[in-house]
Formats: structure tokens, C-alpha cells, sequence
């Protein structure tokens, strides 16, 4: 995001005051990412709540008695894009009919509203989202010349995706050069699109 602005107003800004400009590149990628990051953490908070009632749906189910069939199609698509998918079928049955054998309806309770820990997740997600506008501003408080600045907030900005590649491909059990060749390139093609859009 902070790419695509900085890229963006350097179009919108050009022949301006340069001391003008270098405030505009500072604080609009810091506004947009405080934003996203408020925006991201509540919509983390909103999807887990999503989750809760749909595991407290599910669970009810068990505990009025309702169609085992449906309840055990419901616990497997619920364990489903898990480890459990590598499992053969009976395997997966066996699972979901423990599931059903070992949930105590005496210890089903609606599920919570808004906890500590969902306003702790909202809060380390917007530091999160904004501190990663931090390196890419920093390059317009050292240097005067406003488009060499630009050239080093770039080489940050394409640096940063490139090890956020690394650990995505990492995680997801992929070639990690690779990967991070492909979000870096992921990220090039992203911010030129945007920027020829106008936005």
C-alpha cells in the first residue's frame, strides 16, 4: 500500500514544493496504513466471531440429537484444508463420529462477544500494519533530493517484499527464492497497475 502511494503521488505532486511534498509522502502512506491496520484487525475480530457461533451452531446440533449424518458432513467440512483432508475416508468418518461421541452438552455455552484477547489482536495487528509504512517514510525525514528519496523508499519497499516472500514460501512449503522472487514481482506489477488506474 505505502508503494502504491508514494508511486501515486509522485504523479499527483509533481512541479509542487518539495518540503510540502515530503510531508504528503510522510503522512498519507502513515494515515492509509493506520487505517488498514484498524480495518484488518477488526475484520480478523469479526471472522473469529464468525467462527465461534458457527462451532456453537454445530455443536448444539450434537446436542439436540439432530441428524447424526448431517452433524458428521458438518464436523468433516469444518476439519476440512486441515492435515485431516491426506486421511482416507473412514479415517475422516472415525474422526467426526469420535467428535460427535466426546462433545459434553452440559459444557455447551453460547459463544463470547468481544474479549480482551480480540481487542489485544486488533491492537498488535494496526502496530503491525503500521509500522511497515515506518521504513519506507523514513528515507523522505534523511534525504533533501525528494526523487532520490523515492528511489530508496522503492529499494526498501521491493527489499521487504522480498523476505516477506521467503517466510510466505516458508510456510506454505514452496521454493522460498522462488516465492519471493514472485511476491516481490507480485508487488512490481501490483503498484504499475495501480498507478496507471490513477489510484
Amino acid at each position: 500500500m505505502v508503494l502504491v502511494m508514494i508511486g501515486y503521488l509522485r504523479l499527483s505532486l509533481v512541479g509542487g514544493d518539495d518540503i510540502e511534498m515530503k510531508k504528503t509522502m510522510i503522512l498519507v502512506p502513515l494515515g492509509c496504513n493506520a487505517a488498514w491496520g484498524i480495518i484488518d484487525g477488526i475484520m480478523y475480530v469479526l471472522t473469529n466471531l464468525i467462527k465461534r457461533g458457527k462451532i456453537y451452531r454445530l455443536s448444539s446440533s450434537i446436542k439436540s440429537n439432530k441428524d447424526k449424518e448431517d452433524v458428521r458432513i458438518s464436523i468433516e467440512d469444518e476439519l476440512s484444508s486441515t492435515v485431516v483432508d491426506s486421511l482416507k475416508e473412514e479415517d475422516k468418518e472415525k474422526i467426526s463420529d469420535e467428535i460427535l461421541k466426546r462433545v459434553d452438552p452440559s459444557a455447551i455455552e453460547k459463544p463470547e462477544g468481544i474479549t480482551k484477547r480480540d481487542l489485544f489482536v486488533i491492537l498488535f495487528t494496526f502496530l503491525t500494519v503500521f509500522s511497515t509504512a515506518i521504513p519506507l517514510i523514513i528515507p523522505f525525514m534523511i534525504f533533501d533530493d525528494l526523487i532520490f528519496a523515492i528511489r530508496v523508499s522503492f529499494v526498501i519497499g521491493l527489499t521487504m517484499l522480498f523476505f516477506i516472500g521467503l517466510l510466505w514460501g516458508k510456510y506454505a512449503s514452496r521454493n522460498k527464492i522462488r516465492s519471493a522472487l514472485a511476491v516481490m514481482t507480485i508487488g512490481i506489477i501490483t503498484v504499475s497497475i495501480t498507478i496507471v488506474l490513477g489510484g
